[in-house]
């Protein structure tokens, strides 16, 4: 894997059981539009790309990579929170986790 056995340690420390910190990063990297924000000071960052000048091979294309952002920014949020409250396991739990999943 990509990530090292420290950083997962350091994942965990961060995150472990730590619901409102993921919903905070959700928060910052995929913006909201907030209804009770006052005039002016409310900006939707995925607007802001002008879609209806460009050819529509164009738009569709812009379209597509932000939906893919925001999958991929979930994904990573979810990767984060899967690895922070993931237990680890010793080499002989799972050992016998798999004599038991042969056996059935």
């Amino acid at each position: 894997m990509r990530i090292t056995e420290s950083e997962i340690e350091l994942i965990k420390k961060t995150f472990k059981d730590n619901e409102q910190l993921l919903k905070l990063l959700r928060k910052i990297f995929l913006p909201e539009l907030d209804p009770t924000a006052p005039l002016g000071e409310n900006i939707d960052l995925w607007l802001s790309v002008p879609v209806k000048q460009l050819p529509h091979e164009d738009a569709v294309i812009q379209i597509m990579a932000r939906n893919e952002l925001i999958n991929h920014i979930e994904m990573q949020l979810m990767v984060l929170d899967n690895l922070a409250n993931t237990e680890a396991k010793s080499l002989a739990e799972i050992q016998e986790n798999m004599r038991k999943d042969s056996a059935k």
